[in-house]
């Protein structure tokens, strides 16, 4: 259970990005902060528990779920709502260090098309992500909008979405050189998905 466990978003999420590590029994919740410290994703720590009193389930040597229990809050009508209590799936994936012989500043530069979910994305860094109509709206409305960032934890670099300057998801990235890139830790199977140049 050694090394960094990011925690996957599922579009369900809408907190800031979170890592576990583990040390023994105990396992160590951070939050990713903000602010970066000499190019590096800083993180602080939230809460600790143990390995042992979790519900968990070990998908893989690089995926783990737990399973927790929280609130589904449902509104019936104006005066009537209903709240159960839910068992959660939090999927984590293990963070390994990026296979690239590129600098930064050469990873930069790249932009690929990846397909995902029946959807072709843009990956492209340090420009807007939005169609020209949502710049203009975001524009009107003083936001900035969806852009793509690369940052790093360690030996990982990764894509990191920002929407009008919150950081949202991190897409890790497994491999990249000037043809592809290969992106992990996706709430769906096969967790990873191929980009490449258009």
């Amino acid at each position: 259970m050694s090394g960094t466990w990011l925690m996957i978003n599922d579009g369900k999420y809408y907190g800031k990005p979170m890592v576990i590590e583990f040390e023994g029994d105990q396992i160590f919740h951070y939050e990713i902060l903000d602010q970066l410290k000499d190019g590096f994703l800083q993180k602080k720590l939230l809460y600790s528990e143990k390995w042992s009193e979790t519900k968990n389930e070990v998908i893989n040597e690089n995926r783990i779920r737990f399973f927790r229990m929280g609130k589904t809050h449902t509104i019936i009508s104006e005066n009537e709502s209903k709240t159960e209590y839910t068992e959660f799936t939090i999927h984590y994936e293990r963070l390994t260090p990026t296979l690239t012989e590129l600098t930064e500043e050469e990873i930069q530069k790249l932009q690929f098309f990846i397909e995902w979910n029946n959807e072709i994305l843009d990956f492209k860094f340090n420009q807007t992500l939005d169609s020209i109509t949502i710049q203009e709206l975001n524009k009107r409305l003083g936001k900035e909008g969806r852009k793509l960032v690369l940052e790093k934890i360690k030996d990982t670099y990764f894509g990191t979405l920002y929407d009008n300057g919150n950081r949202v998801i991190l897409l890790a990235i497994k491999e990249i050189d000037y043809d592809k890139v290969v992106l992990y830790g996706f709430p769906k199977e096969p967790y990873q998905v191929v980009g490449f140049v258009k």
